[in-house]
């Protein structure tokens, strides 16, 4: 502290050995450029009298012209100033360019000068170091030096403002203002000389006097050292007691003095700067004096301040012209909710009313403010903050008195959301396209109702999640029919909200946790209304929708069966027909969608997608057939035929192959489709390197002769059908005139 002391009595000499001195050189060089200029305005006129002189006696001027009149030469009087005399004739002096400054005069006039004041500080420094060792100067007086320091820098910065240099001099006063907070912080820690209040209430002083100085001279940098010294005060100025309330509110203020810069001068880094200081000075708070009492004042706190950033958000975007950074500043700013939710939910902890009460205020502001605003996107961002805590908290609630609560708290905030998506698209004309925010706002509400139920269900009373998907999905289906209407795009949304929720409660029903069948049936809705509204969004989303059914459904066809399981009729043929069928339905509209040729490959994609998870399906359930054979020779003690089982599973599955890629062959030719033959030449040489490697080398004499038999048979099929198609084809085109 010794050091920061020496430092505001430094700047008490700086004043004298370092400000003095750069003034004395401004005034210098001002001289020598005055002198400069008279000596040029001098030799400008001596020219152009000679060439007057000169012209007058070698080339009179003609009758006809009236001879030039020759400003008056002004002489200089004792007394008067040569600068005032009129401009010569030409270009005015002040529009000429001064003459360079030599290296010599750089050195002379300019580096000594800088190596001699840095060489005089150096030198006071020391002083000031032996001054202080001695006990030359007693701490009331180092503290009084300090003080005139820092005062003195801001007198002599203003002066520098008001003659021009505006950065120099907002740098000197900006010193000042620190030297000053450092005088008082010495007063106060070091000296013990005043006591907490009275510091406060001069560093409270200093800072007023820099956002004075701020606000006169709109000097941003000035507006930001007050906003740090202001935070910074409650800690320079110390006392150690938890005055939680005075310490908030002074913030508070601190904030509202940021937010009146930001309105009246746009500053923008100013209003970012006080809403870090003030979560940095509500979390060194809460380390060192928070208790649960404190929780709910201190919400009601925290929302005064977040009310301020809100209004620092407004003010941000109302803002015209736009600064540069101005939406860096407003993205900052728009973190203050976030950041206030997660401090709620800390401060709330487990206390189930004050959670319920909280998330439901929590997501009417939030729904209002993204309203006025016209962030769409806010609402689902509103609904992710919520909703996340609000499933953890159902789904660890045991109390049995607080059910019916949580029930009904996630009803309402379900509705509360879907009636505020409804309040946006009344407003919005029905005839221009629905905004991607309000497509994924829709699924996200829509998934939200039943995730939070099932969350508490699972736990309670699981038998319940059937029926109430099932009711959830009716629900969904009551909607999009209600506004099938007005909104065709969105009403498609609630559709195929409702058929995925359907066949989920189908697959709760049966037992089954048949997901592959939700995502397909919500992929082909959802791909279906990407047709109807045209959207790229959309059918991105579908096509992940419908690739994550059919991986699910990979992966329920490749699992085993349960022993006793009939072929055919079982859960897993169910999913495999829903996930088959979306696809060739959703490929079936794109066909028939004309207009939509864009995208004819992922049509393609559709259509492959649907028969290579047909050929799985069907592989699956020839092995779910020999497998049944195979266990009950198992079990009935019967080895040989276990091994007959396995062969004949071996050849049905080559059989089956080749002869669904017969059936692709046919169906290829009859529609005109080459993927589908392509797809049959890809099936038969999967099936021929089947024969060449497992069949021909595992397999007994009868079943290698039956796989191969099968095989050539089917193979003679295909070409037969490829050499009559290509004839047709022929005699077709040779008929045309």
């Amino acid at each position: 502290m010794e050091i920061l002391v020496g430092l505001a009595f430094l700047g008490a000499t700086l004043a004298v050995a370092f400000v003095l001195p750069i003034l004395s050189y401004r005034r210098a060089s001002q001289a020598s450029r005055r002198t400069e200029a008279l000596a040029q305005q001098v030799q400008d006129l001596r020219a152009e009298v000679a060439a007057l002189l000169t012209g007058a006696t070698t080339s009179p001027a003609p009758a006809s012209i009236p001879p030039a009149q020759t400003p008056p030469v002004a002489t200089a009087a004792p007394g008067e100033r040569l600068a005032d005399a009129p401009a010569p004739l030409g270009t005015p002096a002040s529009l000429r360019p001064s003459a360079p400054v030599g290296l010599e005069e750089r050195i002379g006039g300019r580096w000594l000068l800088y190596a001699g004041i840095g060489s005089l500080i150096l030198g006071l420094g020391y002083f000031i170091k032996f001054a202080f060792d001695n006990g030359w100067v007693s701490e009331p007086l180092r503290v009084t030096v300090g003080l005139a320091a820092g005062g003195g820098l801001v007198a002599v910065g203003q002066r520098f403002v008001r003659q021009g240099l505006g950065f120099f001099g907002h740098a000197l006063s900006g010193g000042g203002l620190v030297v000053l907070y450092v005088a008082i912080y010495a007063a106060r820690h070091v000296y013990d000389l005043i006591s907490a209040p009275t510091a406060f209430a001069a560093m409270l002083g200093v800072t007023v006097l820099g956002a004075w100085l701020a606000e006169r001279h709109r000097a941003q940098v000035l507006g930001a050292l007050t906003i740090l010294g202001g935070f910074a005060t409650p800690m320079l100025a110390g006392g150690g007691d938890d005055r939680q309330v005075f310490l908030f509110v002074y913030n508070a203020l601190l904030l509202g003095a940021a937010l009146a810069m930001l309105v009246r001068h746009a500053w923008g880094g100013v209003a970012v700067l006080a809403y870090v200081l003030s979560v940095v000075m509500s979390a060194a708070w809460a380390a060192v004096h928070y208790h649960p009492g404190a929780g709910l004042r201190t919400l009601l706190l925290l929302t005064v301040h977040l009310a301020v950033v809100a209004g620092m958000v407004v003010a941000v975007r109302r803002q015209r012209p736009r600064p540069p950074l101005a939406g860096a500043a407003a993205w900052l700013l728009l973190s203050a909710p976030v950041v206030y939710h997660v401090a709620a939910l800390w401060l709330i902890g487990r206390s189930p009313g004050r959670v319920l009460v909280y998330l439901l205020l929590a997501t009417v502001g939030g729904l209002s403010a993204a309203h006025h605003a016209g962030w769409r996107w806010a609402r689902t961002l509103v609904l992710v903050l919520v909703a996340l805590p609000f499933i953890r908290w159902m789904g660890a609630l045991v109390t049995p008195r607080w059910y019916a609560a949580g029930l009904v708290t996630a009803i309402a905030l379900y509705l509360l959301h879907l009636a505020g998506q409804w309040r946006d698209l009344s407003d919005d004309d029905p005839a221009l396209p629905v905004p991607v925010a309000e497509l994924i706002h829709t699924h996200a509400t829509g998934a939200f109702l039943p995730l939070a139920l099932y969350a508490f269900l699972a736990d309670h009373w699981a038998w319940w999640n059937a029926p109430m998907l099932s009711a959830v999905a009716l629900w969904n289906l009551t909607i999009a029919v209600l506004l099938r209407g007005r909104w065709p795009v969105v009403s498609w949304q609630f559709m195929a909200l409702a058929a995925s929720l359907g066949a989920i409660a189908i697959s709760e029903w049966f037992e089954g946790p048949l997901v592959a069948i939700g995502w397909a049936v919500e992929g082909a809705a959802l791909g279906h209304a990407a047709l109807r509204s045209r959207s790229t969004w959309l059918d991105a989303g579908a096509l992940g929708l419908l690739l994550l059914g059919a991986i699910q459904l990979i992966e329920a066809l490749v699992l085993p069966m349960p022993v006793g399981t009939w072929p055919l009729v079982n859960v897993r043929a169910f999913a495999a027909l829903v996930v088959v069928g979306a696809l060739a339905w959703l490929a079936a509209r794109r066909r028939a969608t004309q207009d939509y040729p864009e995208h004819a490959s992922t049509r393609h994609a559709l259509i492959l997608g649907a028969h290579i998870l047909a050929i799985g399906w069907m592989s699956s359930e020839i092995a779910l057939v020999f497998g049944e054979r195979a266990y009950a020779s198992s079990a009935a003690g019967l080895p040989a035929g276990v091994a007959r089982a396995e062969l004949a599973q071996q050849v049905a599955l080559s059989v089956a192959w080749a002869l669904y890629a017969v059936g692709l062959v046919a169906a290829g030719f009859r529609r005109a489709y080459a993927p589908a033959r392509y797809l049959a030449i890809a099936l038969f040489g999967l099936t021929i390197l089947k024969v060449l490697t497992k069949d021909i080398a595992e397999l007994d004499r009868v079943y290698r002769m039956l796989s191969v038999l099968g095989l050539g048979a089917l193979l003679v099929a295909a070409s037969y059908l490829y050499q009559r198609m290509a004839a047709l084809r022929r005699g077709s085109e040779s008929a045309l005139p």
